[in-house]
């Protein structure tokens, strides 16, 4: 009786009601309805806390075009990640102070325009407290190592580009070990495995039958510009085999890692993968 009346509450509250519009309006399945539900409640909440590390700026909306007065323009604000905690740490101790900023600059490019702004190279070097020159810099350095770094003066010339995100996804599909690729990308590890988690997550939705990049977005909490490139870095390894032996592993792991949590959440014990034999 009990879960009957809780029922019963739940489907007369603003959860309720987007359950019911989800599996009703938009015809999908209760699971798939639950973890929309889950996903927006997890993505709205954190909408309004800022992150230790970040900051909230007006940037120039990613839409316009040189030629405009700035008062003119459309701005947005986007939240920026300039210090990631342990990842940057390790970064620093790996590469040094230079580095780190190069690292930093991707990440701020990549971050403004998944939100739909655009940095400027004067935007950088305010908010990273170098010099114009030195961010030039930075940005000759980085392209050379195949990243494009998308900013204003740039964006209309040369298109959005892959975000650092997608070209590491993609490296490591062509069979690059993770030491590779800090050491070819300069981002660390933890960072490395982070891109191929979420890139994972559009994976294993596309799988699963959603295949709008804002439906996996809604799901995953992969942005939809993000979730968009992934898209292509798939498409690109469907036709490749090493990349689709790489990318039957990565799904294989997290096809495994599922069923740890799984295990985990129900039988209430603890999973813990064993190697080499018991101990």
């Amino acid at each position: 009786m009990k879960k009957r009346e809780a029922g019963r509450r739940q489907n007369k509250s603003a959860e309720g009601e987007l359950l019911y519009e989800l599996q009703n309006e938009y015809e999908l399945s209760p699971k798939l309805s639950e973890q929309i539900l889950l996903s927006a409640k997890q993505h709205l909440v954190r909408e309004h806390t800022l992150k230790e590390g970040q900051i909230e700026v007006t940037v120039v909306g990613i839409e316009e075009r040189s030629g405009k007065v700035m008062e003119k323009m459309e701005k947005v604000r986007v939240r920026l990640t300039l210090d990631h905690g342990v990842e940057d740490i390790e970064v620093e101790k790996e590469f040094g102070r230079v580095g780190l900023r190069q690292v930093r600059i991707e990440r701020l490019c990549d971050e403004a325009i998944e939100q739909g702004g655009v940095l400027s190279q004067e935007d950088l070097s305010k908010h990273l407290s170098c010099s114009l020159r030195t961010v030039k810099r930075d940005i000759i350095e980085i392209k050379r190592r195949g990243v494009q770094v998308v900013t204003r003066g740039v964006l209309h010339n040369i298109g959005r580009g892959q975000t650092h995100k997608a070209k590491i996804v993609g490296l490591y599909l062509e069979g690059l070990t993770y030491s590779e690729l800090k050491l070819r990308t300069r981002h660390s590890v933890g960072a490395i495995k982070r891109y191929l988690e979420s890139f994972t997550k559009v994976v294993m939705a596309e799988r699963r039958g959603i295949v709008e990049p804002g439906e996996i977005s809604s799901v995953t909490g992969v942005s939809a510009t993000l979730v968009k490139q992934y898209q292509e870095v798939l498409r690109a390894s469907e036709k490749d085999e090493t990349k689709r032996e790489h990318l039957a592993q990565l799904v294989e792991r997290a096809g495994y890692r599922e069923g740890l949590k799984k295990t985990s959440k129900y039988s209430g014990i603890v999973a813990v993968p064993m190697i080499g034999g018991s101990r």
